[in-house]
């Protein structure tokens, strides 16, 4: 009996602790938010103090139009030459000359590069008097055949006789027409042996040097047409229904920062490859030979138009690196975040942050601040 007394006297004295703690955190929790909801309270109305001190300011405004502008798709691709080849020597033979370098311009027909042939014009010497020889042939045997017309006529040769000899005379000509094709190939394979460019553009790499021992397949030189380059870019499968031959594109490259070039498409695959999109092609002009192949661009393709709202560009300022505008709300300035989609030379259309109809302040708008009272 006694114990149990004992452990009731021992825990009533921890109740009353933990009853006190807990209306402690209770009675804490309560004046913190008191506290806090008068300093709100605080706020606000230093704030309308402060709003109503700001006098009203007159604002000159204009209102959000509605403009048409390009719908572009982002893609990248590679710039490559209008033509391009890698150039055969066409010839057996050790390379005595070379006649230009990587980077150089060249014209069409300007000699690239001279082989060694001397053995081509022996052959060809050799064709020539073959030639000569059948052609000498085919005098006697002509001869011949007038010759036995006139014996077969007169009965004195037999049938046997007269048919050997008009064969010659039939072969004779087929003969004169091989040893002349002889004659035209040794012919070539020593013109061959001056390497030409089919083309006017620039070396892109040479292969040989002097000295060198090349192969009728051996490469010699690549060459590139500059002056007007193909644009190379693939489009996703998704979008092939929004590209069509003659639109046009802008691109930039890395060598020139921001600065844009322009191209038209000329050609679209007719198959869809194993990566899901279709490969395009686009012309562009490069009468200065700014643009080089191989370069990598970043491609605006126009794909069609979008209406957007539009506000003047006077109105935009920056704020904290992001466009601003100041919109006439009920009496009140309101400043917007726009969302641009492009710059031009007098308005600047917006994709988020205003609507057509809406006015913005299109003057002082350095010395407005958010929430100010406007006369207009």
């Amino acid at each position: 009996m006694f114990s149990f007394i004992h452990a009731r006297n021992t825990a009533s004295p921890r109740r009353a602790a933990a009853r006190r703690a807990v209306l402690g955190v209770l009675f804490f929790g309560l004046a913190a938010t008191a506290f806090s909801a008068c300093q709100r309270a605080d706020a606000q109305q230093s704030t309308a103090t402060t709003a109503a001190a700001v006098p009203p300011v007159k604002v000159e405004t204009a209102a959000v139009t509605e403009h048409d502008i390009p719908k572009t798709l982002r893609l990248t691709g590679t710039l490559r030459g209008a033509r391009e080849t890698d150039l055969a020597a066409n010839v057996a033979g050790r390379v005595l000359s070379t006649k230009v370098e990587r980077g150089q311009k060249v014209e069409k027909g300007q000699i690239l590069a001279q082989v060694d042939v001397r053995a081509a014009a022996l052959s060809l010497a050799e064709a020539r008097v073959q030639l000569e020889n059948t052609k000498t042939q085919q005098s006697i045997s002509q001869a011949d055949c007038t010759r036995y017309e006139q014996l077969k006529s007169r009965g004195v040769v037999t049938d046997l006789e007269y048919d050997q000899v008009t064969a010659k005379c039939k072969t004779a000509p087929l003969n004169v027409e091989a040893a002349e094709a002889r004659q035209r190939i040794a012919a070539k394979n020593v013109g061959d042996g001056t390497i030409r460019s089919p083309f006017s553009g620039v070396v892109t790499e040479r292969f040989v040097e002097v000295g060198e021992y090349v192969q009728a397949s051996s490469r010699v030189v690549s060459l590139a047409e500059v002056d007007e380059l193909e644009l190379e870019f693939s489009v996703p499968e998704q979008h092939f229904p929004q590209v069509a031959v003659g639109a046009p594109v802008h691109f930039s490259v890395a060598a020139y920062g921001e600065q844009t070039f322009d191209g038209e498409v000329t050609r679209i695959s007719g198959a869809v490859r194993a990566t899901r999109d279709i490969l395009v092609e686009a012309r562009v002009v490069n009468p200065d030979g700014k643009l080089l192949p191989g370069m990598f661009a970043d491609i605006g393709l126009v794909v069609g138009s979008e209406h957007l709202p539009a506000v003047p560009k006077r109105a935009v300022f920056e704020k904290v690196g992001k466009s601003t505008v100041f919109v006439v709300k009920d009496g009140l300035l309101e400043q917007r975040v726009l969302q641009t989609a492009l710059f031009g030379n007098d308005v600047v259309t917006v994709r988020r942050g205003v609507q057509p109809g809406e006015q913005v302040v299109t003057a002082n708008t350095e010395s407005l601040q958010n929430g100010q009272s406007v006369v207009q």
